[in-house]
């Protein structure tokens, strides 16, 4: 078994694994009847704001993927962007989308440093747009939380903001080409160098539209996830939502489960019980954010690859006619 299969076969151990302590901790007759007794419109409600959230996200990933000079159409990018959750769905990295809209992109454009570029900018100034909302939110109700969500949400953005900076600070990176060996022989793989151009060639202009795009994409998602517990009868103040979404969406960058399974719903369930919720309506909450938010827009995906798919087929079959 190699190293990857390896991993890979951990992720989803990790994923059974808490997935089943987080059942053994909550009564399934009430978190039946939690998700029973949901109101329906809230939910169509919430669904609508996270498919019109993939439209904007991948709006946000076209400004950046036209200042890098590469031409898509927002129609393009959508569909990838579905296409991407569907990957997000059944490969048990949480970045398999990420490489299949990298991949596709970069095929499609012949722009594999750029395309890649777009990717990884586009997903960290989304964590940045989200964890700027949760400052905004502290700034008016740190007082309703632990000390060390405080802790944490300053520390993040703070420290995004310096892995943005050292990663653009061009100055560093060419003293770290000339004095440092082992970082000059890894800049002196070519694709490594383009990535790294790419990424410190984005204009502020590009950057400062898309994190605005971010914003208001992130919005959608608190807004979804407030909708969610309203039709599960869970009233919390929006500075819960605001700070608890950014956190749960930070905890799902790391690489240790499969689509995020399992640590989505012990996050869900540790935050808002401290918040007072029941342990099995955060739960629900958690299970409806994975089925709308990505269940659901998986589902679109495979239809639109398997559409592309045929489209593609048959263009090659006219061309050999």
């Amino acid at each position: 078994m190699t190293r990857k299969r390896l991993f890979d076969v951990l992720k989803i151990v990790i994923s059974l694994t808490l997935i089943i302590v987080i059942l053994r901790s909550v009564n399934i007759e009430a978190l039946w009847e939690v998700v029973r007794n949901a109101n329906l419109w809230y939910l169509l409600a919430a669904q609508g704001l996270l498919l019109l959230g993939v439209v904007v996200r991948a709006y946000r990933w076209r400004i950046l993927v036209r200042d890098q000079g590469v031409n898509a159409s927002l129609r393009e990018l959508t569909a990838l962007y579905f296409v991407g959750f569907l990957f997000n769905n059944i490969l048990p990295s949480g970045f398999g989308g990420d490489a299949v809209k990298m991949y596709e992109l970069s095929d499609r454009s012949k722009r594999g440093a750029e395309a890649v570029s777009s990717v990884l900018v586009d997903r960290f100034i989304g964590l940045i747009a989200l964890q700027a909302i949760a400052l905004i939110a502290l700034a008016f109700s740190w007082r309703l939380m632990p000390t060390w969500i405080v802790i944490l949400t300053v520390s993040f953005f703070a420290g995004s903001l310096m892995v943005a900076w050292v990663v653009s600070y061009r100055p560093l990176w060419n003293a770290l080409d000339r004095w440092v060996p082992l970082f000059n022989r890894l800049l002196s793989i070519k694709p490594l160098r383009s990535l790294v151009t790419s990424l410190q060639s984005y204009s502020g202009s590009a950057l400062l539209r898309a994190f605005g795009v971010g914003i208001v994409f992130n919005v959608l998602l608190i807004a979804a996830n407030v909708l969610i517990g309203t039709a599960l009868g869970l009233e919390l103040p929006l500075p819960y939502y605001m700070i608890f979404v950014p956190i749960t969406s930070l905890v799902l960058v790391l690489p240790i489960s499969f689509a995020g399974l399992g640590v989505r719903e012990g996050a869900y369930v540790f935050l808002f019980t401290q918040a007072g919720a029941a342990p099995e309506v955060a739960l629900s909450v958690s299970l409806l954010v994975y089925v709308l938010g990505t269940v659901v827009p998986g589902l679109i995906g495979g239809v639109i690859y398997v559409l592309r798919g045929a489209r593609d087929y048959g263009e090659i079959k006219q061309q050999e006619l």
